[in-house]
């Protein structure tokens, strides 16, 4: 189908809609309103900005900053803590140890204790053995030599071995008190490294909030300025349809109360078959579609019965008129007429949202997603669309 000329309708003295091919001064208007209405939609998709929004950005960034080194923060004082919790876990086991060899120097007291007592009731049975008894006993000179010596040797063994075990058990009970102290130090210590990563964990939750109150704040600003920019897109499109678009069907009313839901959930069927499933003249199943078969199709799978045919979809569900794309919804369909003119309708397409819609166009092509601005702009022959 070769593309037609533009046409508009517009007021004429008196205030009568009439129709005419473009003047030159026309024709420059609706290239300029058709250039906005196409450069708006970009920058819809395009992240929105403006000053407050890059002041949020700018506050988000310090933010996560600060974050990043409260989060640093937080682990180096996470390994203070598990630091000291190690050495107080190693000094517990060496007081454990202590404990042990302490208990054994006990034992080995008490042996060494019960050995004497046992030498001591020897030497009580057998007679006391001091000096007097040793120069008194001896048989002669010889004798009273050994007799001394033996005496000296034996106070010598049982002081050593009462001083051994003595000093064994006076050692381990220091030991045991100095490894008391140092775990006592260490609870300290913990705690304190506790309570500093307790309070760094504090910061860093209160940071998190901070940021996430930014973030929110970002989004419903980039929102807002999505929702401007869109509602300057809407009027530039509805310039542009104006402009440009076909002539309308006069004879059917605008009704914005008689619109009804609209219906987004056929869009995101559609677009199961977008690039999938060929244009096939007559196809209304996903091994193929003609336009209308897509309408049809994607309307039956939400339980909604559409007519078969692209001039029939046409005069069925509420009209919106094609200077009113700001009331065009997701699911809404999408008409063109040849010329421009209502009563030639041959095609149809799924609006989609953003000024686009999914349609299955001509025979070679597959299912696609295309610009309702730029169809305005090139073929001139969008006549409105209806919600089923």
């Amino acid at each position: 189908m070769q593309p037609t000329s533009f046409r508009t309708s517009h007021f004429a003295a008196g205030g009568s809609v009439q129709s005419s091919r473009h003047t030159p001064d026309a024709l420059r208007l609706i290239a300029l309103s058709l250039c906005l209405a196409l450069l708006t939609p970009s920058l819809v998709s395009a992240a929105p900005t403006n000053a407050k929004i890059e002041a949020t950005r700018k506050k988000a960034a310090a933010a996560r900053e600060r974050l990043d080194d409260l989060s640093a923060d937080l682990e180096e004082r996470t390994e203070d803590y598990l630091e000291v919790a190690a050495e107080l876990e190693d000094t517990r086991a060496r007081i454990r140890s202590t404990e042990r060899d302490l208990e054994q120097a006990g034992r080995d007291l008490d042996a060494a204790e019960a050995l004497l007592n046992r030498r001591a009731t020897a030497i009580y049975r057998s007679g006391r053995l001091d000096l007097l008894s040793v120069l008194m006993g001896s048989s002669d000179f010889s004798d009273m030599v050994a007799r001394l010596d033996l005496m000296r040797r034996v106070g010598r063994t049982d002081a050593a071995i009462v001083s051994s075990v003595k000093s064994a058990r006076a050692k381990i009970a220091t030991a045991k008190v100095t490894l008391e102290n140092r775990r006592a130090e260490q609870v300290v210590l913990r705690d304190r490294a506790a309570a500093k990563r307790s309070a760094v964990d504090d910061a860093l939750k209160q940071q998190k909030a901070y940021l996430g109150s930014l973030d929110a704040n970002l989004k419903r600003l980039i929102a807002e300025e999505r929702e401007r920019q869109a509602r300057l897109a809407a009027e530039a499109a509805a310039a542009a349809a104006r402009a440009g678009a076909g002539r309308g069907d006069p004879s059917r009313p605008f009704d914005p109360a008689a619109l009804g839901e609209p219906h987004p959930q056929v869009v995101d069927i559609a677009r199961r078959y977008v690039g999938k499933t060929p244009y096939v003249w007559g196809g209304t199943t996903p091994a193929g579609f003609d336009c209308s078969g897509l309408v049809q199709y994607c309307y039956r799978e939400i339980g909604i019965s559409v007519p078969r045919t692209s001039r029939t979809q046409f005069r069925y569900g509420a009209y919106i008129p094609p200077d009113r794309m700001d009331a065009l919804r997701p699911g809404d369909l999408v008409f063109f007429g040849r010329g421009g003119d209502p009563n030639r309708v041959h095609h149809v397409g799924i609006y989609a949202g953003d000024g686009q819609f999914i349609h299955a166009p001509q025979t070679g092509s597959y299912v696609s997603v295309s610009s309702l601005v730029e169809r305005i702009q090139t073929r001139g022959d969008y006549v409105g669309a209806t919600r089923p």
